[in-house]
């Protein structure tokens, strides 16, 4: 019962969908979306499946600051009057976190979530960057600004993560 009062009021409580959302901004709202979908599961993975202590620690500081970014982006969101996307994973995203499950009975775990996390954050950096300097919605390029020195963090961890593995294997 619980459940279903919370689906109705959350129902009520999603903001108006903006006439015209630019597209740019559909585009980088989703990417958002998803890539930080993608940061948390993934860290949940290497959570229960991660070896090493700082893989340990670096998918901890990830899960918590990735759950902070999803509820900044959706209070950016609300305040732009755009309707958050579902959190889901698309399809490319969905083949990386299964081939990264596989990777739960090898020994690679660990590199293999590395490479990803640094991939990833590559990626991010560079969408959120552009969105900063060049995205017409105020509220969520106010978000993108605020959130790049975290990601660039994220990155910059991720790279020195990735040399030592690779100096080890």
């Amino acid at each position: 019962m619980r459940a279903i009062l919370a689906i109705i009021a959350m129902g009520f409580a999603l903001p108006v969908l903006a006439a015209e959302v630019p597209s740019q901004t559909k585009d980088f709202v989703s990417n958002a979306t998803v890539g930080n979908k993608f940061e948390i599961d993934t860290s949940q993975l290497a959570l229960k499946y991660g070896k090493s202590p700082e893989v340990q620690s670096f998918a901890h500081q990830m899960i918590t600051d990735h759950t902070k970014a999803g509820e900044d982006l959706k209070k950016a969101l609300n305040e732009a009057k755009i309707e958050p996307p579902e959190n889901a994973l698309d399809m490319a995203h969905e083949e990386k976190y299964a081939k990264l499950r596989l990777f739960t009975t090898k020994d690679g775990f660990d590199s293999a979530y590395v490479y990803d996390q640094l991939k990833a954050h590559e990626d991010a950096v560079a969408k959120f960057k552009d969105y900063a300097a060049n995205g017409p919605t105020p509220q969520v390029k106010a978000f993108a600004a605020a959130l790049l020195p975290t990601l660039e963090h994220h990155l910059a961890m991720a790279k020195d993560l990735n040399d030592k593995m690779r100096s080890h294997s």
